[in-house]
């Protein structure tokens, strides 16, 4: 008896492995091109939540900045854990083009609590005799930005969490480093392995590793319900990933997990060479909620294009717009494979589109309305299709008075 299940567990064995270095051979891959800007506004592609040396990070922060630069990144937000060093110190403010914008990520209860911070001023950290609660609320008093991460199982240690008044307008919708350390596991190693493969032939590609996070989207979903909030991705950027650099191979790179996931924001006046204008204009475009989460390792999504139309008033990710009998999405994607683009209405599916470029649909009910967009791509085994997650945008707060 212990024999045969060897032997099957041995074939089985045999058949993952097989399959998993087939697979980068028929994953069908889109062509990379040129997307067309947003119509009438200004978009840019950077990259939140990254740690530097400064804290627990891999990479000093003028590393991160030449490299983000080499991607053609338009701006990166440091928020190193506790630490306000690259606040405090006179760091470059440009790398190439890349803007770089220091913040802070405070955490405690040995990292299960965590909160971006990101704004002009210097946070307090929570130490003996400043909690966190105490100091997230006096970094919103001084008109910071800030995102919850990793928090709804230690929610009841922290009051604010559900608190509509204190602190948190943001949630960490997507963390790309966290989102890899749960793949090591009996049931995901298989895509793991995959990705891998697949990374050997091109390094800045990990399609095997997009997952839609549906418990983050849920709790979005939810929040929303209440109070707006403002959704983003994030990518910490840590020192060991699953492979660490041996034989001249690093799984994943630096680069290509600044390449894997950015938030995209959306500007009505461009970047200039004023570092406080571009800083503040970024800022302000992420509090807003000016923004969409694109998977960008799967294929550049700049040119993504959503508004709400109703009587004279045009609105876009982020804003409230009043309803005045009937109010027209707009929805314009870059030119891709085989897509499917979902509208959202209070976190239920209304409508799918399979392959259509431009959509415009009428809407006459009050209700928060986002769009997400798939790619489909056709694996093994059996050639199965699998959709994987490439735009998730912020919503539009349609409301009747």
């Amino acid at each position: 008896m212990l024999k045969r299940s060897a032997k099957y567990a041995g074939v089985i064995l045999a058949a993952i492995v097989i399959v998993s270095i087939l697979n980068p051979f028929f994953v069908y891959h889109v062509n990379r091109y040129d997307p067309v800007d947003f119509i009438g506004y200004y978009e840019y592609s950077g990259v939140i939540g990254v740690h530097t040396k400064y804290s627990d990070g891999g990479l000093t922060y003028s590393d991160i900045g030449k490299m983000a630069d080499s991607l053609n990144l338009h701006f990166v937000i440091t928020t190193d854990v506790n630490s306000t060093e690259a606040m405090k110190k006179i760091l470059e403010k440009r790398y190439g083009m890349t803007l770089m914008i220091p913040a802070v990520e405070l955490s405690s209860d040995r990292g299960r609590l965590r909160f971006l911070v990101i704004g002009d001023s210097i946070p307090a950290l929570p130490q003996k005799g400043i909690s966190l609660d105490s100091a997230l609320a006096e970094a919103r008093r001084k008109g910071s930005l800030i995102v919850a991460c990793g928090v709804p199982k230690q929610a009841d240690k922290l009051t604010s969490y559900h608190d509509n008044e204190i602190p948190f307008a943001g949630l960490e919708i997507y963390n790309f480093s966290r989102s890899l350390s749960g793949m090591v596991s009996i049931t995901e190693v298989n895509k793991l392995f995959g990705a891998f493969l697949d990374y050997t032939m091109d390094p800045r590609t990990l399609n095997y590793l997009i997952h839609y996070p549906k418990d983050k989207m849920r709790e979005f979903n939810k929040l929303n319900d209440q109070r707006r909030i403002v959704g983003i991705a994030t990518s910490t950027l840590p020192p060991n990933n699953v492979l660490s650099k041996s034989g001249g191979v690093r799984f994943p790179s630096y680069e290509s997990e600044l390449e894997f996931v950015h938030t995209i924001i959306v500007t009505e006046t461009p970047y200039s060479a004023q570092y406080s204008h571009d800083r503040d204009l970024t800022i302000n475009a992420i509090k807003r909620g000016h923004m969409y989460i694109a998977f960008s390792g799967l294929e550049p999504a700049r040119g993504f294009y959503f508004t709400a139309t109703s009587g004279d008033t045009t609105s876009i990710m982020g804003d409230s717009l009043r309803l005045e009998g009937t109010a027209k999405l707009r929805i314009s994607l870059p030119d891709s494979g085989d897509v499917e683009t979902r509208v959202l209405k209070n976190g239920e599916v209304i409508e799918k589109y399979r392959n259509v470029g431009t959509i415009s649909l009428a809407v006459n009910t009050p209700g928060v309305y986002r769009v997400e967009v798939y790619q489909n791509r056709t694996v093994l085994p059996l050639f199965m299709e699998r959709s994987y997650p490439w735009i998730i945008s912020n919503p539009i707060y349609i409301y009747k008075r």
